[in-house]
């Protein structure tokens, strides 16, 4: 049955891996990104590969970021749809400037673009547009800026600069200036730039397109089947160096922290564990005990069968990002050595909102209970005496997740209870 297995896990993942995965983009910028219209040529892409792109985008000629902020149609469409990403594209020289005036200008406009995405929805992502140096330098500026004055020196500091932002937004980044200065050192016979020097060829804007559609949709490029008008050869040679600066670095462009981290608290007894979630609000929750077996609830009580170490994991998921965190835990069943275990001990009703009643299978001359809440804080402690059967009045407390201490005979267990 092995070999079966195995196919067929090959079967799923290769599936998995193709499954169709829709997005909505919006695309702010200036014509470097209006220039053979980046958007269609990524949703091309995305056609191709069975993918969905929906898209809008506003890009007036010769724009910054500071203008961005002001302008009623970037804000408006910022406003308009719980965008999976909006592209954040600066004017093409304003990220080589002195840093005083990037200080002044761009780092402060570029938050607040920022801000104003996720304030229409928590969830929408920023992805800066990392362009590229000029072909041959920015001769204009060059005269007061020397560190424009070739391509490879330009680069680095749009490179730089865009980093720094994406790393200060907590934001994603598509590499597109990465992917240029990649082929223009390795496939120089690749044209990336139109007449002007500045803005894309055809060429320059698949490029471009191949790195939003790794950085959107986290899939490898070389899928594309889609070449726009460009030779078969070329668009391999494009795609081919886009996984090599993109794909297989996608850690290295997501400067993204989850927006939920997974924590959590526990208290043992013997052969079984209670759980108490502590992580941000997230949509998922998925707990392994580290036995085979899972739960999605958010506080778990779990019960082992056998002895041994175990790595608990829990894995929190929102806005599809997700946080995991483990911890080890040793059970020995044999200090057990008597009948007082979680499997001859109950408690009833849980939840409850009133009264719950505790059950032992032996008659046990001294039985502590203490109540403990989520905090760790005792507020509750009594004692009794060769009783089979407790009833305890927890009307007084506020609802929420306690834990039912027993200490009988020096056995100890211990019980979640869920008032409600």
């Amino acid at each position: 049955m092995k070999p079966i297995l195995l196919l067929f896990c090959s079967l799923f993942f290769s599936i998995a891996s193709h499954s169709q995965s829709n997005k909505k983009v919006l695309f702010i910028g200036n014509s470097y990104t209006a220039s053979n219209n980046l958007p269609a040529l990524v949703q091309n892409m995305a056609t191709s590969t069975g993918d969905v792109l929906t898209y809008d985008s506003n890009t007036p000629g010769g724009y910054r970021f500071i203008n961005h902020v002001s302008n009623a149609t970037t804000q408006n469409k910022i406003n308009a749809e719980d965008w999976d990403y909006v592209v954040l594209q600066a004017q093409s020289q304003e990220t080589s400037f002195p840093q005083a005036q990037m200080e002044a200008e761009l780092y402060p406009n570029a938050t607040a673009l920022s801000n104003a995405i996720r304030a229409n929805n928590p969830c929408s992502q920023p992805m800066f547009y990392m362009t590229w140096g000029r072909e041959n330098g920015d001769a204009n500026n060059c005269p007061y800026l020397p560190w424009v004055c070739t391509y490879e020196s330009m680069d680095d500091v749009i490179q730089a600069t865009y980093t720094f932002i994406a790393d200060s937004n907590d934001a994603e980044l598509a590499p597109v200036g990465a992917v240029w200065r990649y082929l223009r050192t390795n496939h120089p016979n690749i044209n990336l730039y139109s007449g002007d020097g500045s803005h894309p060829s055809l060429a320059g804007s698949y490029a471009a397109a191949c790195a939003f559609y790794t950085m959107i949709y986290k899939k490898d490029p070389t899928l594309i089947s889609w070449n726009a008008s460009l030779s078969a050869a070329e668009a391999s040679t494009i795609k081919t160096a886009t996984q090599t600066v993109v794909f297989n670095l996608l850690s290295d462009w997501d400067f993204t922290t989850p927006p939920a981290l997974a924590s959590f608290t526990e208290v043992v007894s013997e052969d079984t564990i209670a759980f108490t979630n502590t992580s941000d609000p997230s949509e998922s929750i998925y707990w392994d005990f580290g036995d085979g077996t899972t739960a999605t609830e958010m506080n778990p009580e779990h019960t082992y069968t056998e002895s041994g170490t175990y790595t608990v994991s829990l894995t929190v998921t929102a806005c599809g990002k997700s946080s995991t965190t483990t911890k080890e835990f040793t059970i020995d069943l044999s200090l057990s050595t008597d009948s007082f275990s979680s499997r001859s001990f109950s408690v009833f009703p849980n939840p409850t909102s009133h009264y719950v009643t505790l059950t032992t299978a032996n008659n046990y001359q001294n039985i502590n209970v203490q109540l403990i809440d989520i905090t760790g804080k005792l507020v509750l402690s009594k004692n009794h005496h060769s009783e089979n059967t407790i009833k305890l009045d927890l009307s007084e407390f506020r609802k929420g997740v306690y834990f039912l201490h027993v200490n009988a005979d020096q056995k100890k267990l211990t019980k979640k209870i869920i008032l409600q």
